[in-house]
């Protein structure tokens, strides 16, 4: 029977709302200078959250998405077992907590939420700790880029390996239909 909803359904309609909460959190608070004066330094708090969970949570679904394509392109026999209902739920809320895991530094005093004048927003202070600052670029944006990358590299492969074996079986079946160049232009003009 056809279903409209299925757990990739759900990643891609999970990925768009964090993609919202992004364009909400960056889009009203370009600027956000004058909200961080006159006391106001937890709302820069807040809003430097948000950005960083957001911003963790679409890489990780990101990638969370690529593995549910790659496993159903191209290990369809393990999709059905690693992609269910419950683990589907799982994956999801996963991507939240890591999310939280990455910014929970900025609130323990590893490092630290701050305007930004560079470029314009509230987001963690690079400066303070070189360490979180390594920490959150590889394991937070590169490693669920690699991830990424593999997973589409590794489907891409596929499609080509099942379309060369395709063809060679098409040809197989009907080698008569197809006649090489060679075959047809050269042999017979080299007979004389």
């Amino acid at each position: 029977m056809f279903h409209l909803r299925t757990e990739s359904d759900d990643l891609l309609l999970k990925s768009a709302g964090v993609d919202r909460c992004v364009s909400l959190a960056i889009g009203t608070v370009m600027g956000e200078q004058r909200l961080v004066g006159g006391g106001r330094q937890w709302l820069c708090t807040a809003l430097a959250s948000l950005c960083i969970v957001s911003c963790i949570v679409s890489l990780f679904t990101i990638a969370v998405i690529a593995v549910n394509r790659f496993l159903y392109v191209c290990r369809h026999s393990a999709y059905g077992s690693a992609f269910t209902g419950r683990r589907t739920v799982a994956a999801v809320v996963s991507t939240w907590a890591v999310g939280v895991l990455f910014d929970s530094p900025n609130h323990l005093g590893w490092s630290s939420h701050r305007f930004d004048a560079k470029t314009q927003k509230c987001l963690w202070d690079r400066t303070a700790a070189y360490h979180y600052t390594v920490l959150f670029v590889v394991a937070g944006m590169l490693l669920p880029f690699v991830v990424t990358t593999i997973c589409y590299w590794r489907i891409f492969a596929y499609i080509r390996l099942v379309k060369r074996r395709l063809l060679r079986s098409q040809f197989q079946a009907r080698p008569q239909l197809y006649v090489s160049f060679e075959e047809k232009c050269c042999i017979p003009n080299a007979v004389h």
